[in-house]
């Protein structure tokens, strides 16, 4: 092929095109992301403070605590102690979180990369691999949720990345006791960066131990692979179990009551809604391939052996296309080719990433998770990679329309909802932070106020606060979903003397400061984001049962 190339003229040309458009579509991606950084360089998450407060607490050598108590708060202890060490070179806690989450853009962007090359070298020529790849990482990088989450603190960019690289080298044609090592250490972190990529480590368990038995080594090497393997498969996992053991009492973080949707809420309903606005792309290919399983019985039947066959050997040549000479950018010269032969190429990577996001869905369903932009993000771009990977492999001319659809699509989004949604962000971040200061400067400390989002009051105020939101105070959770005085009072025999509400908590309530919040939140009414709303601290009246506990709620959680 590369002597063919070398003397073709017309094959030289369209190499150049590709690499040409490849650079292109790269550079237009690092120009998006340095974009978005600069549009949300004053915007953290409050979900962001949170991470930040619990690393500042372990920073301080007082362990995995919020607002001065040890408590199982955070779902991704592995973004916390990252946060801490970048804090050792940034002594600004905001600024060494923004570099933390320019790195992890780039680990997540890389690892999108590199997992869709290996995609399209099983279904796509050799050399319209790079193109497609450089394709999905754009097409990734434009997504509104991307663009909402890529620099606001959070780590689901990263997670997305962590997962791509994990199952990339749990899946690789030849290993080495290196590459072992370095797949057994990839998926051994990702639970303590994820809670949902505990499923995938369990995916990747036999590919690992068949790549364990492959490497050629002497025996007593090889039990001491095996060993070295498992500890950091295990290890990390472990080491932060018995710590959550040790400190909290148990295992299972706080988040996995608080983040559960109201009993009349269908989750079903709501992931669809949230891959509808963010992932077009996802549902009308889930469309079409759910119409295709159920109208072609050679598909299915295809499908069936390409699982067979990836999963009982994966060591074939990932770089051989039987659409190698195809001249267009991922097409071969006609569009028909029988299902059972184009999908006979899908990489083991593939269908154990595909496993890993349906067996996470199901989750999110049987744990009735109230699912949010960023969850739905973790495994968003192996997902569109994927897509884009078999429906171009399948049918060219619609996939390559089908990307450029969704690529306006994500576009349009992002300048015309994110970029307003953002702007508010930002200024929802002063405001609270001046809330913050006031708290700080003038309540008393033995006054502590309730509150919903606590991060950034509890990271600035360093006031302590009763949440009512249930991730720091799980003895909140039974009262989400009552009656707003059943709360109220449950916050008050916490010690409540204030709250902060957009109207007044009961009756006698004094406002002792006013901040004006604009809208936020996802909605294609751009105009809303020109409306504001106005939240205040409120003095809470005495009350003589302030130190008795609340009534049962009457319509607990489920």
């Amino acid at each position: 092929m590369a002597v063919l190339i070398a003397t073709n003229p017309q094959a030289q040309h369209r190499s150049a095109v590709r690499s040409v458009t490849t650079s292109l579509l790269l550079a237009l991606t690092a120009l998006w992301c340095a974009y978005w950084f600069l549009h949300s360089r004053g915007y953290w998450e409050d979900d962001a403070y949170i991470h930040l407060e619990f690393a500042r607490s372990f920073a301080t050598g007082h362990g995995f605590a919020f607002n001065g108590v040890v408590v199982a708060g955070d779902t991704a202890p592995l973004w916390v102690l990252l946060l801490a060490a970048t804090h050792t070179l940034i002594p600004n806690w905001l600024a060494a979180g923004k570099l933390l989450t320019a790195l992890g853009a780039l680990f997540g962007l890389s690892g999108t990369y590199a997992f869709a090359r290996r995609l399209a070298s099983s279904l796509l020529s050799a050399s319209d691999a790079q193109v497609f790849s450089a394709a999905v990482v754009l097409l990734v990088a434009v997504n509104p949720y991307t663009c909402y989450w890529i620099f606001s603190g959070m780590e689901p960019i990263a997670a997305a990345g962590l997962a791509c690289w994990a199952v990339l080298a749990a899946t690789r044609a030849s290993p080495s006791a290196q590459s072992f090592l370095v797949a057994c250490l990839l998926t051994g972190l990702g639970p303590l960066l994820r809670p949902e990529m505990l499923l995938l480590a369990a995916l990747l368990l036999l590919p690992l131990l068949h790549q364990w038995r492959r490497i050629p080594t002497a025996p007593g090497a090889k039990a001491a692979l095996f060993v070295a393997g498992l500890l950091l498969l295990a290890g990390p996992l472990l080491l932060w179990s018995l710590y959550s053991l040790h400190a909290f009492g148990h295992l299972l973080p706080n988040t996995n009551a608080a983040k559960r949707a109201g009993a009349g809420q269908s989750i079903l309903l709501r992931l669809l809604q949230v891959y509808a606005l963010g992932l077009p792309v996802f549902v009308v290919a889930l469309l079409a391939g759910v119409y295709g399983v159920l109208r072609l019985g050679s598909l299915r039947l295809g499908i069936w052996r390409s699982a067979c066959s990836a999963f009982r050997d994966y060591s074939r040549p990932q770089l051989d296309s039987p659409l190698e000479d195809a001249p267009d950018f991922v097409s071969s010269q006609d569009d028909i080719v029988s299902s059972r032969q184009r999908v006979s190429v899908f990489p083991l990577a593939g269908w154990l990433f595909l496993a890993w996001a349906a067996i996470t869905i199901f989750f999110y369903i049987a744990n009735h998770t109230y699912v949010q932009s960023r969850y739905v993000l973790l495994t968003a771009p192996g997902l569109m990679a994927i897509v884009l990977a078999l429906i171009l492999f399948v049918w060219p001319r619609a996939g390559r329309g089908l990307f450029g659809c969704a690529l306006i699509w994500s576009v349009a989004m992002s300048i015309g909802v994110v970029r307003p949604f953002l702007r508010n962000k930002e200024i929802n971040c002063q405001t609270s932070r001046d809330m913050a200061l006031f708290i700080r400067d003038r309540i008393p400390a033995n006054a502590p106020v309730a509150v919903y989002s606590i991060g950034e009051i509890a990271f600035v105020s360093q006031h302590p606060i009763v949440d009512i939101g249930g991730i720091t105070r799980p003895g909140a959770v039974p009262y989400l979903n009552a009656p707003p005085g059943d709360l109220l009072r449950w916050a008050r025999s916490q010690g409540a003397q204030y709250d902060i509400a957009d109207k007044p908590p009961e009756a006698g309530a004094t406002s002792v400061f006013t901040i004006d919040a604009p809208f936020v939140g996802w909605t294609l009414h751009a105009s809303r984001y020109s409306t504001a709303a106005s939240v205040s601290l409120w003095k809470l009246p005495p009350s003589t049962q302030a130190a008795t506990q609340a009534s049962n709620p009457t319509s607990p959680r489920p």
